[in-house]
């Protein structure tokens, strides 16, 4: 809690990010990632899968309806101004192509990301380990 109150300024000053999973049907994470928001520079996402770094830009639009929350459609009034519906197209070097979209409130996350090659994977946000 102490290590939150520190950062709290500096995310106002810089943005915040979300630490992200991939995780597979049997719910074994897959991948790791992160979800950066940044206030003057486009919003970036990273995830790593397979050894390959997939890097891109992503974008959102504020959810006006219970249909676009999800599983935030339950939250207070004052908490669904902050529910997002978010989507990457993040790419490798080699171009490798990973897909995703997401609803979010932040840093909670709950969407899917897909491959070029058809695999699917459930995005979530990543829980520390203890």
């Amino acid at each position: 809690m102490k290590r939150l109150m520190l950062i709290l300024p500096l995310i106002a000053m810089a943005g915040s990010s979300s630490n992200v999973a991939l995780k597979d049907d049997s719910n074994t994470t897959q991948a790791v990632g992160t979800l950066t928001l940044t206030w003057l520079q486009p919003n970036s996402m990273e995830v790593m899968l397979d050894g390959k770094r997939y890097v891109g830009e992503w974008d959102s639009e504020r959810c006006l309806d219970a249909e676009c929350r999800g599983a935030y459609r339950t939250m207070s009034k004052v908490h669904r101004r902050h529910i997002r519906e978010g989507q990457a197209v993040l790419k490798t070097k080699e171009g490798d192509r990973l897909d995703c979209e997401w609803v979010s409130h932040l840093p909670d996350v709950k969407g899917s990301c897909r491959t070029q090659n058809g695999r699917t994977f459930r995005l979530e946000e990543a829980k520390p380990t203890k």
